[in-house]
């Protein structure tokens, strides 16, 4: 009986050991079975991206990104800045690239399946400029064609058309107007498959994750980056040459992403520059204080500014008080 117990005791021993050795060897592999396991909650550093359903995520710079999706990007050293390079990347089952970003902005590239109404729209809308095969290239003896489109990515082309500057006006415009858009954005987000099939590009078209937004983070960079072209109040000021930095007060927060990614006009491209973070902040800062302000003195007056205001409240105070001498002196 003595024997049986002290076997049983041994046996007992050796499996809790066993146990406690594979759990060790278990804990000390993990990370390694991690980097080797195929990535679905991409995470770089405690940045996280949802991908779309029935795409893998990948943070891979030398896995399945095109030539021309990559370009410059490959000399990107700054994690999330804008681009597939620097972001994670949401592949499909064709390993075609369809997304990428992290958990402040997700780049989408329009569905291909857009392509065909697209090209529709763009022959009806667009290609008495741009050229049939959006190259800019027009028949001979039709006039002088725009620029070429190719190349641009899908940001692009929506900014142009959401923003109502495109399709123009007046075509030969110095700086081409915002203006209520004659395409909804279901045709904007066509007209940009269209264009992106024809010669694929990033940058995608950003849906921004302002609930996690710093807006104190975003006003000193907008301060820095932005107040020097658009004015602080976010109005819009002259340039040189009959250009103009535009108001900022009715722009959404795609747009202000947007712009921001793809530089449109005369204002510089802050891709590989910014992160995500700092544009989440500034679209944030942009679409809520400058586009919603809080006029906590009284009448805002358009956000003018201080000298302007004072100019203005000094003339009113002085014409009031004039009126109401005269007034005071006729009567006596």
């Amino acid at each position: 009986m003595v024997t049986m117990l002290q076997t049983l005791k041994k046996c007992t021993t050796r499996i809790g050991l066993g146990l406690v050795g594979a759990a060790a060897l278990t804990t000390m592999a993990t990370p390694f079975i991690a980097d080797a396991s195929p990535v679905h909650a991409a995470e770089i550093g405690a940045k996280h991206v949802s991908c779309p359903p029935a795409t893998t995520a990948k943070y891979d710079p030398e896995y399945g990104v095109p030539a021309s999706l990559v370009g410059e990007d490959a000399t990107t050293t700054t994690k999330n800045a804008g681009t597939p390079y620097s972001s994670i990347q949401c592949y499909d089952a064709s390993g075609q690239l369809v997304a990428y970003g992290n958990d402040a902005i997700l780049y989408t590239f329009p569905a291909s399946a857009l392509a065909p109404l697209g090209e529709k729209l763009y022959q009806q809308n667009c290609a008495s400029c741009h050229g049939t095969k959006a190259d800019g290239v027009l028949p001979k003896a039709t006039g002088t064609g725009y620029p070429n489109l190719r190349g641009l990515g899908p940001a692009t082309i929506n900014f142009w058309i959401t923003t109502g500057r495109m399709p123009a006006a007046d075509p030969k415009e110095v700086q081409a107007a915002r203006k209520p858009p004659r395409l909804n954005p279901f045709q904007a987000n066509a007209i940009a498959a269209y264009v992106n099939s024809l010669e694929p590009a990033a940058p995608g078209i950003p849906s921004v994750n302002v609930a996690g937004a710093n807006q104190t983070t975003g006003q000193v960079l907008y301060a820095l980056n932005c107040a020097a072209c658009h004015t602080i109040t976010g109005g819009g000021d002259a340039l040189a040459n009959g250009t103009y930095a535009p108001s900022l007060h009715v722009a959404t927060a795609t747009q202000v992403a947007e712009a921001l990614r793809i530089g449109p006009g005369n204002m510089p491209v802050f891709s590989g520059n910014l992160t995500d973070d700092e544009v989440r902040d500034i679209t944030a800062y942009v679409t809520e204080s400058i586009a919603k302000p809080s006029d906590i003195g009284g009448v805002g007056m358009g956000g003018l500014g201080p000298v302007a205001e004072g100019f203005i409240g000094l003339a009113l105070g002085v014409g009031i008080l004039m009126l109401v001498s005269f007034w005071v002196g006729e009567r006596q």
